[in-house]
């Protein structure tokens, strides 16, 4: 099946389009724009009207017309909870979390190092990156207790530029991913990236190639419970890329022996300098969502890594995903659109059973998409 009808596999639904809510179009950028679940997207910007005026604009996408919160706030970073009505900010080195209904201030600190990076792990938990290391700041409670610090990072991430950083859920794994460019390769425009990956059992981190990475939370066929799984693309100079799926421990007693699969996934379509740049995994159906910056979708087995299909979710730069509640993923392009992406599902698994002759693959995902196990 060639990309066209590949492209008819999946299906593309508008939320939302950000300027209509009062958001110029050159600021629908990373880090301008941030989520961190399906629940809010929140993006710092200038108002329309009076341009030295900088705002903070949260949209609550739960409803069925996105609803837009905004106010006059001068901040360098922004994020909503992931779950909770709680906007964080960051001004320089100093934290701020005030609950936008109540509109009260609920928590705050500040460390003596420079942040370059932040983010909701879960809805408690802000995790800060500075130069050296990683801290956690629990706000659960009173917020009172300062940042707590969890690994230092890698030497060899000082020369990237942090564009991630997440836990699994059961807070024993942490993942770092840092971008740089890739000069020793003598094409300034190629980008590499690597991958600290941080045990709390072990106390011990390694240091994986991949541009994008994700955790999840997976109950493979025959096992009795699920178990962590680490996710990595990546894309090295050529057309082909790698995607990684990796099974953590600890091993839970009557699941099968941990799975470690690679398989290969091309990136030509998407040109020359078209890198990974989200992996989302789907728990209830299991399937694996590859964006790519020039906006192709990759969407994948995550019980054998197969590369299933590519389509093209947009003609413009995709630089933000997150996971829906339900199925599919929410993503942001350059040109302000927020949409959901889905498989077509009766589409999908008659194109593995047909095109790429693979039933057993075909048969699980048919079991998955009704609901049965």
């Amino acid at each position: 099946m060639d990309g066209s009808k590949e492209s008819q596999l999946i299906h593309i639904e508008p939320i939302t389009q950000l300027v209509h809510h009062g958001i110029k179009a050159d600021h629908v950028t990373f880090p301008r724009v941030t989520m961190s679940s399906n629940r809010w997207l929140c993006c710092r910007h200038t108002d329309k009207k009076k341009k030295d005026v900088e705002r903070v604009t949260a949209l609550n996408l739960t409803r069925k017309q996105p609803r837009a919160l905004s106010w006059p706030i001068t901040a360098d970073s922004a994020m909503m909870n992931p779950r909770k009505p709680w906007l964080a900010l960051k001004v320089e080195s100093y934290f701020q979390v005030f609950n936008v209904i109540a509109q009260k201030q609920l928590h705050s600190c500040s460390l003596s190092d420079d942040i370059i990076f932040w983010c909701w792990i879960n809805d408690s938990i802000i995790g800060m990156v500075t130069d050296r290391a990683v801290y956690h700041w629990d706000v659960s409670g009173s917020g009172s207790e300062p940042p707590v610090l969890m690994f230092s990072r890698n030497k060899k991430l000082s020369f990237c530029q942090v564009v991630s950083y997440k836990t699994d859920k059961t807070g024993q794994w942490f993942i770092l991913v840092g971008l740089t460019r890739a000069i020793e390769t003598g094409d300034c425009n190629a980008i590499r990236g690597y991958v600290q990956v941080y045990s709390t059992t072990y106390r011990c981190s390694q240091l994986i190639e991949a541009q994008t990475a994700n955790f999840s939370s997976y109950k493979f066929s025959g096992n009795v419970a699920p178990s962590t799984v680490l996710c990595l693309v990546n894309r090295p100079t050529g057309s082909y890329g790698k995607i990684h799926v990796m099974e953590l421990g600890p091993h839970v007693p009557g699941n099968a022996s941990f799975r470690n699969l690679t398989e290969p996934v091309n990136f030509s379509k998407g040109g020359k300098y078209d890198i990974p740049i989200s992996v989302e995994v789907c728990c209830a159906t299991g399937l694996v969502y590859v964006m790519t910056k020039a906006g192709y979708v990759k969407v994948c087995d995550v019980e054998s890594a197969m590369h299933l299909c590519t389509a093209r979710a947009s003609e413009f730069t995709v630089f933000l995903t997150v996971p829906h509640s339900d199925k599919g993923i929410i993503g942001v392009s350059r040109n302000c659109k927020v949409f959901h992406m889905t498989v077509k599902e009766k589409e999908l698994v008659n194109h593995i059973r047909s095109t790429l002759k693979r039933p057993a693959i075909a048969n699980r995902l048919e079991r998955s998409f009704s609901g049965q196990s």
